[in-house]
């Protein structure tokens, strides 16, 4: 089986819906635990009063989410919706504390799955090489929708790099008043890629994103053992 013969090669960020249903799963157990099984019910609550406020106040925000995909839009409304009710009960500092620390465990589960690791080791040709062919195949795709606008690939045998230069999320999350969930992409992929380093063959470098004040997010995979000691600085 070749790379390019991947379910996942070329898609973008869509979720296996295995995948999904771990996911929720993980977010359940996290509001139980912060809030309580009958706490959950008023976080549902209110997360679909809010859901029905954000297509009703923004429906610029919400009409550009869908032209990118219904995915998109779904997670648009889901994630505002679910950080705006945790916002009335806790405070905006702490609902985006717990989407950070949400996304920073969903990511063991979408991180794999987005590059459909447990058969990307398996495909022939070198893996690191493979997961190169992954990376651009994404990127491709999301440069192409729009979501995630880059300059181009640079490439060798043991890196692939290129700096995404505009980011949608952080420009819809900031039309829908919620500009605290700017970060919530950085922060998945600072818990996600080392997750998958080891089957990879790979070491993630990424040391400026837009959301956190950088010009770009300057994506770096090398090849496992020739990056510089530098991890420590990936944001």
């Amino acid at each position: 089986m070749k790379v390019e013969d991947l379910e996942m090669y070329g898609k973008a960020l869509e979720m296996p819906k295995d995948a999904q249903r771990k996911q929720m799963k993980i977010v359940f157990n996290l509001l139980r635990k912060e809030f309580g099984i009958i706490g959950i019910l008023g976080i549902v609550n209110g997360a679909n009063k809010h859901a029905k406020r954000i297509t009703r106040e923004y429906p610029e925000a919400v009409k550009k989410a869908r032209e990118i995909s219904e995915v998109f839009e779904k997670e648009l409304k889901m994630m505002g919706s679910l950080f705006s009710a945790i916002a009335d009960k806790r405070g905006r500092a702490k609902a985006q504390e717990f989407m950070i620390g949400m996304m920073r465990n969903v990511a063991a589960i979408s991180m794999p799955a987005i590059y459909q690791i447990s058969d990307l080791v398996k495909c022939e040709g070198d893996v690191f090489d493979n997961y190169k062919k992954m990376n651009r195949a994404l990127f491709t795709t999301t440069n192409r929708m729009g979501t995630w606008k880059h300059d181009g690939f640079h490439e060798s045998n043991d890196l692939l790099d290129f700096k995404v230069t505009t980011c949608v999320n952080i420009e819809l999350w900031e039309a829908i008043d919620c500009p605290e969930l700017n970060v919530l992409g950085c922060e998945h992929d600072l818990a996600g890629y080392p997750l998958i380093e080891e089957a990879t063959q790979s070491e993630f470098r990424r040391h400026c994103t837009l959301a956190k004040g950088g010009d770009c997010c300057h994506f770096k995979f090398y090849r496992k053992g020739t990056a510089p000691d530098d991890a420590h600085l990936n944001k």
